[in-house]
Order: structure tokens, then C-alpha cells, then sequence
């Protein structure tokens, strides 16, 4: 499982690319999946990353691509709940609160990646 990471080593100096995992090159031999957020700040690197590789990551079948829409990266952490609080109590500002999790409430963020992470452990782990 990935949690909004990337899929290639860092590069090696500006404007270059970073030489892909072997699993972005050449796919999975077992269940893969990647749980992404539409606010992701990497995501263009990200998705350079992925339409590289995604023929070969699901040739077999084996990986899940799904996303948090109006997330960010740290949506996957406790600052799901807690920038909201933060927010509401004076101490974080709206726009930081969006850039560090997103404008997602936590109501529908928290329960949505438990569901995803749940939904794949329950069906290629279970057995």
C-alpha cells in the first residue's frame, strides 16, 4: 500500500527525473494499492511517475488506484482531525489548514481512508 508516495528515487539534480522503483517499472506480484489526494503537491511529478509505469503496474491486475478528493497529503495523518480543530480554536489559519489537509471535513476524510485501507487489507490479507 502507498500512501501518496512517490514512485521513484529522488532526482539527481533540478529538472531531471528520478530513475523509477522497480515496481513502477516493471508492476507487482501481488495487491498494490495507492491512495492518492486530488491536492497532492507533488502530484505532477507524481503522475509523470504513474503514466510511466501504469501499463505495467496493471498488466496483472494486482494494483487499486483511488483518491481523497479535495485532500492533501497530510489528510492521512492525525492532522485530519486536528488542523479542523486547530482552525476552529483561532491557532491555524484557513489557507493552512487547506494546504495541510485539504478543505475535506474530517467527518467524511477520517472514515473514507479507513474505508479504503480496511477494503484492501480485509480482501488480500483475510484469506
Amino acid at each position: 500500500m502507498v500512501l501518496e508516495g512517490y514512485l521513484n528515487h529522488p532526482p539527481q539534480g533540478p529538472g531531471q527525473e528520478g530513475e523509477l522503483y522497480p515496481v513502477a517499472r516493471f508492476g507487482v506480484d501481488r495487491p498494490l494499492l495507492l491512495l492518492g489526494t486530488d491536492g497532492f503537491i507533488g502530484q505532477a511529478a507524481a503522475k509523470r511517475e504513474l503514466e510511466s509505469s501504469w501499463a505495467a503496474m496493471l498488466s496483472d491486475g494486482c494494483t487499486r488506484r483511488r483518491q481523497i478528493d479535495r485532500a492533501a497529503h497530510w489528510v492521512f495523518t492525525d492532522y485530519a482531525s486536528l488542523a479542523p480543530q486547530l482552525q476552529a480554536a483561532g491557532l491555524m489559519t484557513a489557507e493552512a489548514r487547506r494546504a495541510l489537509v485539504g478543505a475535506v471535513e474530517p467527518a467524511v476524510s477520517v472514515p473514507r481512508v479507513r474505508h479504503h485501507v480496511r477494503s484492501f487489507f480485509a480482501r488480500h490479507l483475510a484469506r
